[in-house]
């Protein structure tokens, strides 16, 4: 895969005038309604390439990674405990909060 600046035939450091140039230039030279999928890439690209770093801090931040975590088992006890004894009801509560 190429990548945006490739595509629009720049450098990597390029101006957001420069990238904007060679967008328009690349539309010229590709236009919609005779070349749609070479149109449709080069918009990517000037999309991808304007917003730059951006882009990639944004994809960095949705990027789902695992969860490390570590549970103490005396405080699951405990916890479990806790619960147990709030769940516990006997059969004739259950009755009466049911009917």
């Amino acid at each position: 895969m190429t990548s945006p600046y490739e595509l629009l035939g720049l450098s990597a450091n390029a101006s957001p005038a420069e990238i904007k140039a060679a967008y328009h230039a690349k539309l010229k030279e590709f236009p919609a309604h005779r070349h749609p999928e070479q149109f449709k890439a080069i918009r990517a690209a000037y999309d991808a390439a304007r917003q730059g770093e951006s882009a990639a801090a944004d994809e960095f931040f949705f990027l789902v990674r695992p969860l490390e975590a570590t549970l103490d088992p005396e405080m699951l006890q405990q916890l479990r405990q806790r619960l147990t004894a709030q769940l516990a009801v006997s059969l004739e509560e259950m009755i009466r909060e049911t009917f």
